[in-house]
Formats: structure tokens, C-alpha cells, sequence
């Protein structure tokens, strides 16, 4: 039997739709030996429990017992009005998942990456407790209040890096994996056009799930553009179509889509002009971004 090759792995934001980040795992540790994980938002949550030895079932097992009412509930309102939610609640969760560990004691190397409003820069946590990288990775503007740890202001890191290829030279491995589960981006923009009355079985969204979707579009072209400049050899397109980035009820339709995704890619990964073809693609993807229809 050959040896595997070793992959550092690049998990990317995108709120729930992340949860298909599990299942992709599933698959991806069946063919390579993930030496290093790299993650951004809901990326640099699952990653930590990866990292840490948590099996694939029992990380499943953590997304299905969380609800959306826990999670979101009035109770976890921040009454200092810096985010719609405190936070307080998801970090005791961190908190309560990983057991205090530390990030230099993992099973696996792990980083993530998060953005400090203060020095207007992104932070990469490669030591202390995988608890504080996780809150300071996920704290979605406008959703959570900042994560305020020593002397840094915290946000998401997809403000900068939604998709953190940027970090892969940190890491030594035979290739470089990288799993967007970010919205598809637009290719062309569009006219105007005007309609007598909108369409009356339009669903209506409550303001944070509208805050969300403007900052994960945001970021899907933040992550398609580092795809096209740091050009990873294999890329799992991951993002549940019609999936909804508040849907943490949902984690076994995502872990099902991650794993049916991932076991595609492979099979195209085994033609040789996979990486001629994947890179083509995705260069014609961002300059098409400029064009009209």
C-alpha cells in the first residue's frame, strides 16, 4: 500500500454552512494524512476540535445538540449594543467543548486567524487556549459583539481572510487543500430591472440573517480571489446550495453535502489536467467579475 500524502487542510468561514466542513473531513483523512489545519470563523471551530483528536462522529455529535434557540437566544442579547449578541454564551460553549486546551498541545497544528480592530490587522493564534482562538476567529461583525482579549478588539477573520491560503507557507506538506463553503459569486453584474410588485411568497429574513448573507457574499469574493492568486492543488466547493448560514439545526444535511462533495473532487483529482482545469476555472471565475449583462 502506498504511503499517503500529507495535506494542510484550510477550512473556511461561512457561519453554519461550515458545519459541511465535518463531512469533508470524513472524507479527506481517508485518503491523506492531515498534518496541518488552517482555519477562518466556523472553519477555525471545527478545525479546533479536529486538531485537538476528536473523531468525526463525535464532532457531529457537538454540532447536533446545538440549537439555533440557544444559540440566538434574547437572553444572549448584548445590552452594550456592539454586536446584536454578546457572545458570552458561545465562548462558555468553546469553553465547555475543548476543555481549556491548549493549541500547543494538539494532536495536530493548528492556526487561526482572526481580525484585530485596533491594529487593523489579522492575528494568527498558534498558541494559548483553542477556546479564545475560536471566539476571536467567529465573531461575525454586527452578529456578536467584539472579543475583547488582552489588548486586542477581535472580529471574524473573514473580514481579511475568509479562506487563509495567505498562512499555507507556514506548514510543510505535499499539498494544500482548501475547503470554501462560502456562497457562489456572481459572475456578471446586471442591469436594473423593474417589476410592478414584489412577489408575495418572497420569504422575509429577520435582520441578522440579512447582516450575515451581506457579509458572506462580501467575503466569497475575498475567498475566490485568494483561491485564484495562491492557486491550492485541490479545492472542495462545499457550500450547500440553497443551505442558510443560520441553519446550525441542519448540521446533518451539511456534514452529507461536505462528504458527497469532497468524495467528487477526489474523483476528479485523479485526472491528470485536474489542476490545469481547476486553476482555469477559477481565474475566468474572478476576471469575469467585471462584466456586464
Amino acid at each position: 500500500m502506498s504511503e499517503k500524502k500529507t495535506a494542510t487542510v484550510v477550512l473556511g468561514g461561512g457561519s453554519a454552512l461550515g458545519l459541511a466542513h465535518i463531512g469533508v473531513l470524513s472524507i479527506l483523512e481517508q485518503h491523506f494524512d492531515i498534518n496541518a489545519v488552517l482555519g477562518c470563523s466556523i472553519g477555525a471551530i471545527v478545525g479546533a476540535l479536529y486538531a485537538m483528536g476528536m473523531s468525526i462522529p463525535e464532532i457531529l455529535e457537538i454540532a447536533g445538540r446545538n440549537s439555533n434557540a440557544k444559540v440566538f437566544s434574547p437572553l444572549n442579547l448584548d445590552r452594550r449594543i456592539r454586536g446584536i449578541f454578546d457572545g458570552n454564551y458561545v465562548l462558555k460553549l468553546f469553553q465547555e467543548w475543548t476543555s481549556d486546551a491548549l493549541i500547543e498541545d494538539a494532536i495536530i497544528p493548528y492556526l487561526a486567524c482572526a481580525y484585530d480592530l485596533k491594529s487593523r490587522s489579522t492575528i494568527l493564534f498558534n498558541r494559548g487556549k483553542f477556546a479564545d482562538a475560536m471566539r476571536a476567529s467567529s465573531s461575525l461583525p454586527l452578529i456578536f459583539a467584539p472579543y475583547y482579549f488582552h489588548n486586542y478588539t477581535f472580529v471574524d477573520g473573514g473580514i481579511e481572510h475568509p479562506l487563509p491560503l495567505s498562512y499555507t507557507h507556514l506548514f510543510k506538506s505535499d499539498l494544500i487543500i482548501a475547503v470554501n463553503v462560502l456562497p457562489i459569486v456572481e459572475h456578471q453584474a446586471k442591469f436594473v430591472e423593474f417589476v410592478d410588485q414584489v412577489n408575495p411568497k418572497t420569504k422575509r429574513k429577520f435582520s441578522p440573517e440579512i447582516a450575515l448573507k451581506a457579509v458572506l457574499h462580501n467575503q466569497a469574493y475575498l475567498a475566490l480571489k485568494d483561491i485564484n492568486e495562491f492557486e491550492p492543488d485541490i479545492v472542495v466547493d462545499a457550500a450547500l446550495p440553497g443551505g442558510r448560514p443560520f441553519s446550525f439545526n441542519k448540521s446533518q444535511s451539511f456534514y452529507d453535502h461536505g462528504r458527497k462533495t469532497a468524495l467528487k473532487t477526489l474523483e476528479e483529482y485523479s485526472e491528470p489536467s485536474f489542476l490545469d482545469i481547476v486553476r482555469k476555472h477559477y481565474r475566468s471565475l474572478f476576471s469575469s467579475n467585471d462584466t456586464i449583462k
